[in-house]
Parts: C-alpha cells; sequence; structure tokens
C-alpha cells in the first residue's frame, strides 16, 4: 500500500510538472508545440526503459484506436486497457458522435480524454480504476446546449422553462473567435448594440427595444460597472428576454444577460491560444486546471489568464489594450458540501472612439477612418475587479442551500470626443411668421445641407469623467425538489441584499473647439479643461425576497409562479451647489406561467412577468426626479420548444408582447420637472435554432420581428417647440407641435437575424459561414430634425423635418481550422467579408461603425 501510494504521488508530482511547463511552451512558442509534445512523449519512453518498468514510473500503454465513430472507439478502448466503459446517456445519443482518435503512449485516462476530445463529453472514475462512465460536462453539455443553466433561480430544464431563453456556447464563441461580450451577443435574435452614453462608457446594448445597460449579472448576480466585458472567462453568455423582475430584481425590462464564469473542474487539462490578426491584434490566452487532491480531496483550481492588444480596422488611432487573469479554486468537487472563490480583473487602457457626426439626419459623407479625437490625450481606462465566494450544501431529500457572497470594485477614467456637426437653426417669428436661419458664421456655426464638407468645421465635444462604482452583495437560495401527493413541487426561494455605490465626476471643457470636416489632425494639443465638477455621492441600499414554484401536475401539464419584493433606498450626498436627495422604492414583481408537453422532447408555454425601474436604476438621482414612481413594465409571451435529434438540436419561438408605463418625460411646459405619463410597446416574434452535431455540423440561427412604439406621451417632437405656443391658431399646432405617438422606438431594427454554421470539409478541414442582418433604425424616439437646405432665413413651414436614422446592413464572416497535431490546431478567421461600412454603434449625437475587413489566424492548444 505504501509504494502505491508513494507512485501515486510520484504521478501527481509528474502531472502537475508537465502542466505548468506546458504553460511555458505555449507563452514561448506556440508553433513548435506539437514537436515538443512528440519529443516529449519519446523523452518519456525512454527514461522509462532505462530504469524501472514504465508502469512504475509513469502509467502509460501504446495505444491505437483509429478515427471515427466513438462508440466504436470506445469498444478499443475495452480491449486495449481492460476497463469497463459505461455510457450513461439516452439511449441512441452516442451515436453519431465522432472522435479523432488516439495513438501513441497514454495513460489510460489521456487516452479517454483524446477520444473525447470535441465531443462536447466528458469521463469519471467510479469504483476506483474499474469503470469509466461517460456523462453531460458540467459546462458543455452532451447535447447543443446546456439544457440547463447553472442559475439557481431556475429549477426546470431550458426546455420546459416558460421564457425564451438564448444561449451562447463555448464552442461558438471560439469558432467565432470571439473576444467580447458585445461580439458573442451578436448570436442572439433581439438585441441591438448602442454607443455609450457620456456617463456610462462600456457595453450598451437594448434587449427587445429596452436598454439593457444595467441588466448584466456574472454568475446570478448583478455586475454593476459599466466597462467592456471580455470573454476569455466565459463557459457561456445566456440571454432571458422578457421582464425577469421576479428572478433578479430591478430593472429587466427587456431582458437580462447572464455571464456564465468557467469554474475548476475535477480532472487536469491545460488550453490556449494565439491570435494574430491584419489589424495588428496580438492576443494570448490560457486555461489551465488542476485538481489538487493530493493538498485536500475534492480541490482544483482552474486560472484563466488573456493579454490582447489590437487596432481597429477601417479606423484610424483607435485602439484596444486589454488584459485579464480570472483564478478559481473549489472545494468539495462532487461532495455534498462544497463551494469555491474566483476573482475576476480586467484592465483596459485603449484609444476609444465615438467616430463620425451627422450632417443633418444621416453620417456625414466623410473617409471611414476619420478621427476626430485627440491620439495621445484621448484615453479609456478601466480596471474591475471582482471577488466571489459561494457555498453549498446538497442535502438527501432533495434540498440545496446556497449562499454567495460578492464584493466588486469597478474604477474608470475617461476622455473621449464626441464629434458634433451643428444643423440646428435658430427660430425667430418676423411678421407673424416663424422662421429658421442656419448661419455658418454664427457665434456657433450652423451649416444647411448644401454646404460642402469642405468648409464644415466639426465640434470636438470633449466628455471627462472619472467614477468608482462598486457593490458589496449577498445572495442566499433554498432549492428544494419535493414531491406531493404525487405531484412534484420544484422551487426556489431567494432572500438578497446589499450595497452598491458610485462616485462620478465630470470636467468640463469649452464649447468652441473645432477641427476641419476633412482630414481633421489628431495630433492636435488638447485644450485646458475650463472647470472641474464636484465628486458626487451615491448609495443605494437594497434587499430583495422572493419565491417561485413550479408543480408538475401531470407529465404534460405544469404551472409556475413566483412573486418578489424589493426594497430599494438610494441617497445623494449634498454637495456645495445641490441639497441631499433621496428616494425610497418599495415594488412588488410577479410572474406567472402554464406549461403543456405534448411530447417528452418538447413544450409550449404561455408566460406572464412583470418588473420596474426606478429612477436611480442606475445609480443617477437628482431633485427632478426623485419623487418620481417606478417605471413599470409588462410582458405576455407564448412560445414553443422542441429537442430534436437526440438532444443535439434545439429549436425554439415566442409571439410576446411587452408594455412599458409610466415611462419619465420631461415636461413640455415646465423642463424643471419630470413626469410619469408616457407609454411604450415592443410585440413581435422570435425564433432560432442551436445545433451542435455529428461532423463538425455546429448551427446557430435566429430571427426577430420587433413593432416598438411610443404608444403615449405629452412631449413634442417639433424641432421648432421653441415657438410653440398652447392654444393658439397658428403656433400651436403642427408644425410647432408633432405628438411622437406611433414613433419607432430609438435602436430598435424591425427586423434582424444571424447565422453561423460549420462542418466538416476534405483533408480534416473544418470550414463555417454566417452573418449578421440589422435593419434600419432611428435615433430618437421622440424627436424630429429640422433639416436646413440654405443658410438664408427660410419660413418654417419650408424647412424640411426628418429624423435621424442609421441603415440596415448585411455583414458576413467565415472560418477554417485543421488540427495541426494531437494537441495543436490552426485557426483563421475572416471577419466583414465585403469590407461593409456600416454603423454599428448609434447614438443621437455619434455614430461608431462597425470594424472594416480583417483577417484573424490562430493557433489553438490542449493538453
Amino acid at each position: 500500500m505504501k509504494k502505491g501510494a508513494r507512485r501515486e504521488r510520484r504521478r501527481r508530482q509528474f502531472a502537475t510538472s508537465k502542466n505548468w511547463l506546458a504553460v511555458g511552451t505555449l507563452a514561448a512558442t506556440v508553433m513548435g508545440v506539437g514537436r515538443q509534445s512528440q519529443a516529449a512523449v519519446s523523452g518519456s519512453e525512454s527514461a522509462s526503459s532505462a530504469g524501472a518498468p514504465a508502469a512504475a514510473n509513469l502509467p502509460v500503454k501504446r495505444i491505437t484506436i483509429a478515427a471515427g465513430s466513438l462508440e466504436d472507439a470506445l469498444k478499443a478502448y475495452e480491449q486495449a486497457t481492460g476497463l469497463h466503459v459505461k455510457v450513461n446517456l439516452p439511449d441512441g445519443t452516442l451515436a453519431g458522435f465522432q472522435t479523432k482518435g488516439a495513438s501513441g503512449l497514454f495513460s489510460e485516462e489521456e487516452a479517454m480524454r483524446h477520444l473525447l476530445s470535441g465531443t462536447g463529453l466528458s469521463y469519471r472514475r467510479e469504483g476506483g480504476d474499474i469503470v469509466i462512465e461517460l456523462r453531460a460536462n458540467d459546462s458543455v453539455d452532451v447535447s447543443t446546449s446546456p439544457n440547463s443553466i447553472e442559475l439557481g433561480q431556475f429549477t426546470e430544464t431550458l426546455t420546459d422553462t416558460p421564457q425564451t431563453v438564448n444561449v451562447v456556447p463555448q464552442f461558438i464563441m471560439q469558432e467565432q473567435a470571439v473576444t467580447t461580450l458585445r461580439d458573442s451577443l451578436r448570436n442572439v435574435p433581439g438585441i441591438s448594440i448602442a454607443a455609450g452614453e457620456a456617463g456610462a462608457q462600456g457595453d450598451n446594448l437594448t434587449i427587445r427595444g429596452f436598454s439593457a445597460r444595467n441588466d448584466m449579472f456574472i454568475d446570478g448576480i448583478r455586475d454593476f460597472g459599466s466597462y467592456y466585458r471580455d470573454s476569455f472567462n466565459y463557459e457561456s453568455v445566456q440571454v432571458l428576454q422578457g421582464p425577469a423582475g421576479v428572478e433578479f430584481g430591478r430593472g429587466s425590462t427587456g431582458g437580462v444577460i447572464n455571464q456564465e464564469s468557467k469554474f475548476p473542474a475535477d480532472h487536469e487539462f491545460i488550453r490556449g491560444s494565439l491570435q494574430l490578426g491584419t489589424n495588428a491584434m496580438r492576443r494570448l490566452t490560457a486555461d489551465v486546471n488542476e485538481p489538487l487532491d493530493n493538498i485536500a480531496p475534492g480541490t482544483a483550481l482552474r486560472l484563466n489568464v488573456m493579454g490582447m492588444q489590437s487596432n481597429v480596422a477601417q479606423r484610424d488611432y483607435a485602439e484596444t489594450k486589454r488584459y485579464g487573469i480570472a483564478p478559481a479554486i473549489a472545494f468539495g468537487l462532487h461532495r455534498a458540501t462544497h463551494g469555491d472563490i474566483t476573482y475576476l480583473h480586467e484592465a483596459e487602457d485603449s484609444v476609444p472612439d465615438y467616430g463620425l457626426p451627422y450632417f443633418g439626419v444621416q453620417t456625414a459623407k466623410v473617409n471611414r477612418k476619420t478621427f476626430y479625437g485627440y491620439a495621445h490625450e484621448s484615453y479609456l481606462k478601466t480596471t474591475p475587479d471582482i471577488v466571489t465566494g459561494r457555498i453549498e450544501h446538497d442535502f438527501t431529500n432533495g434540498l440545496i442551500l446556497r449562499s454567495t457572497v460578492r464584493w466588486g470594485n469597478y474604477p474608470r477614467d475617461l476622455r473621449v470626443v464626441e464629434p458634433q456637426i451643428n444643423t440646428v437653426p435658430t427660430y425667430s417669428v418676423v411678421n407673424g411668421v416663424g422662421m429658421a436661419t442656419c448661419s455658418p458664421t454664427a457665434a456657433t456655426p450652423c451649416y444647411s445641407m448644401n454646404t460642402p464638407l469642405s468648409n464644415v468645421k466639426v465640434r470636438r465635444a470633449i466628455i471627462a469623467r472619472n467614477a468608482t462604482e462598486d457593490i458589496l452583495w449577498d445572495q442566499t437560495q433554498a432549492i428544494a425538489r419535493l414531491k406531493v401527493k404525487n405531484i412534484e413541487n420544484n422551487f426556489v426561494v431567494t432572500i438578497e441584499g446589499g450595497r452598491e455605490r458610485s462616485r462620478p465626476r465630470s470636467l468640463s471643457y469649452a464649447a468652441t473647439i473645432f477641427t476641419p470636416a476633412i482630414n481633421p489632425s489628431a495630433e492636435d494639443l488638447l485644450p485646458a479643461a475650463t472647470s472641474v465638477g464636484a465628486r458626487t455621492y451615491v448609495t443605494s441600499n437594497a434587499y430583495g425576497v422572493s419565491g417561485m414554484d413550479t408543480l408538475k401536475l401531470t407529465q404534460w401539464l405544469q404551472l409556475s409562479g413566483g412573486v418578489r419584493f424589493d426594497y430599494f433606498n438610494t441617497t445623494v450626498d449634498p454637495t456645495a451647489t445641490s441639497p441631499k436627495v433621496s428616494q425610497l422604492i418599495q415594488q412588488p414583481t410577479y410572474r406567472g406561467a402554464i406549461v403543456i408537453k405534448p411530447a417528452r422532447n418538447g413544450s409550449v408555454y404561455f408566460d406572464y412577468g412583470t418588473s420596474f425601474n426606478p429612477a436611480a436604476e442606475s445609480l443617477s438621482l437628482s431633485a427632478n426626479n426623485a419623487l418620481q414612481d417606478p417605471q413599470e413594465n409588462e410582458t405576455y409571451e407564448v412560445g414553443t420548444k422542441w429537442d430534436l435529434l437526440n438532444d443535439k438540436l434545439n429549436l425554439n419561438g415566442a409571439y410576446f408582447r411587452t408594455n412599458k408605463s409610466n415611462v419619465y418625460e420631461t415636461n413640455p411646459v415646465d423642463t424643471t420637472q419630470v413626469l410619469n405619463v408616457g407609454n411604450q410597446r415592443v410585440q413581435g416574434i422570435q425564433v432560432g435554432a442551436l445545433g451542435h452535431m455529428a461532423s463538425h455540423f455546429d448551427l446557430i440561427v435566429g430571427y426577430a420581428y420587433l413593432n416598438g412604439i411610443v404608444t403615449n406621451s405629452v412631449l413634442n417632437a417639433s424641432p421648432f417647440s421653441s415657438l410653440f405656443k398652447p392654444n393658439d391658431p397658428v403656433f400651436g399646432i403642427y408644425p410647432y407641435f408633432i405628438s411622437p405617438n406611433n414613433f419607432p422606438l430609438a435602436n430598435v431594427p424591425r427586423n434582424s437575424g444571424n447565422l453561423w454554421v460549420t462542418h466538416n470539409l476534405p483533408w480534416r478541414f473544418v470550414g463555417g459561414f454566417g452573418g449578421n442582418f440589422v435593419g434600419p433604425r432611428r435615433a430618437s424616439s421622440t424627436a424630429m430634425v429640422a433639416v436646413p437646405q440654405t443658410s438664408a432665413a427660410t419660413p418654417v413651414l419650408a424647412t424640411p423635418l426628418a429624423f435621424k436614422s442609421i441603415n440596415g446592413y448585411w455583414t458576413f464572416n467565415a472560418m477554417l481550422r485543421r488540427p495541426i497535431s494531437d494537441r495543436l490546431e490552426f485557426q483563421a478567421n475572416l471577419m466583414n467579408l465585403t469590407n461593409k461600412f456600416f454603423i454599428d454603434q448609434p447614438h443621437p449625437n455619434h455614430l461608431i461603425p462597425g470594424e472594416g475587413f480583417n483577417a484573424q489566424f490562430g493557433f489553438n492548444a490542449h493538453f
């Protein structure tokens, strides 16, 4: 027994050394990995033969199993190792799986890992060294994607969850060479990307027509900061569409986005990648997992690291530089009591780009590369730190208790230039007639549409801000699966709460800084700031209590419902120029659904849910909105979900309607007041498919039709509103007053879709192709724009009106990859194949183009 224990310790020490040696090898020279791996095997073989028998030092065998059917390969594995393989999958699931095979000197476990590589399956030892069981990996399911997500708020499989839930699994992100959350979400229909606001740079998205900037979560807890999120630590990205107040608290008008992190596993591995791009990209990632059973049984350590620097194709001066590190340690794996501690640090020091200005209502027709910022004085610096601890106990009676604590700190420092061309006339009344004058010689120059761009000056609106947000949060859940009188009863009770704080400060610059529209100089010196604003201190203390229950009345009928109560208390400390402001919101939310299962692998459902948006939702509160009631949301959804081809292909479709009431609007008569009077509605359909099938046939496709409109508003959408006089027979009607009722919502394309498909090609290649379509969008929901045609004074009635709008577009991407050795593969990704010019991130005052054509070449290694 002692000799066996010493042999096992030596084997673990060797494996640990081998893993960390491999990390250094990857960083030093990815190209040589294949040869080095072969040399290492040869060296081990020589060392074994020179001394003690190989089994005593390194328990390896020569195994030769051909590529092909996984079912046949497992039979060959049994013959080669003498071990019994038990397949713990639904009948027929194993058929169709392919393996790359295994040929060389392997330990029994190494050979099994080779056979399962790329299948989405994993294994475990059972009963010592006798039985190996195949099972679904904790993070990559046997089927298309996880049919359950690692969120305590949901007790049922995704097929039986009465809500549209889109999952972007890791294999899709790897195929597409995704590097950010924003790019991963291009695989989800119904999501639009927008530019950052003045006070909140970072990921800014809309889901089903409503802003989701404050609806980001990491592993079920709010990811509060404003920063651009990298994907290096993602297991998957999940989008839960529709109000989810019961599950997540405030916000979530259109839905929420959950980033599922990588957690330690019970087997050792190393994965890494190197990407080089024609846009000067250099990106290196590593993912190392090491069981630590020799230190404490059931303990494992996982480390993910990333470093990246890149320009932006077809944009001058814009640059992205960031790095990240995400260690995690898990305790008690496969035990009743288990937990983990994770840390995420991302640092960015980039040259931000606010793109191009509007000229009238369209993008100014300048060179797409034109940069209006200051090359050496524009910066975006973010350094979020997030620490999370979780502990869970699984009782034998089906009860699970889980508690999670998180501390997050999000510093942000920004200076960026928003390019603006003023085309807004000055208005006056001459002899009872409204007149519009657009003069290029005014103190604030105005340029009519007939002005050559060579004569146009662009205002450099400098936005400078630094802020720190932080969160301290605890979430405790009780999850149970009980049976009462033959009725399955699955419920979850959540108690969560904590503190969120924001400490922003802004700097102001002169409003008269101009540069030519054509060929601006990015080397200009930055003028000094004219003033430094007082730092604002905002604190929110909040808690929520919720309960959700699913009753499985029969095999074909399920009922579910839930209720939550939120307490949200926000305070803004007084400054030299403003008094203390506070707001207390106490709000319930509800959810109810019915699920009918016509077959085991399908469901049809109806869902109703509510949520709310308080004025201080993003920790921004002022005297004119502190007394306002929350905006309220409700959604109705009818949908169906189906798992086909032994759960390798998932289909879903839904019709929905979301109503938003009590929308905040500035009183058009007294602009110091905010009113709860607006109403908005988005209704439409969504369909999608996700497949992970044999022959590397992967598929993710989606389409969304969104009809979003303003259903009620007291605002005046007329650009001539300064001349408006209520009840006046001339100045009280059109064009001096225009109701925005039935106007489309901003940044909501009526049609959008995505497609990505991969398949085996000859000579061991795998090819991929896909694209995105985004229909036309408007930049504002409640404002029209005057479009002056001349600099001369013109009657208002002769001045054209229009909406700021963004054209629709198609973009296409492609991928090609091929294994070089058992441990190394080459991958090439071609982005924006047609070099399409399009506006990716619209804003009412500026437009950020999407990246032009670029090619990325990379190597993926695994040990």
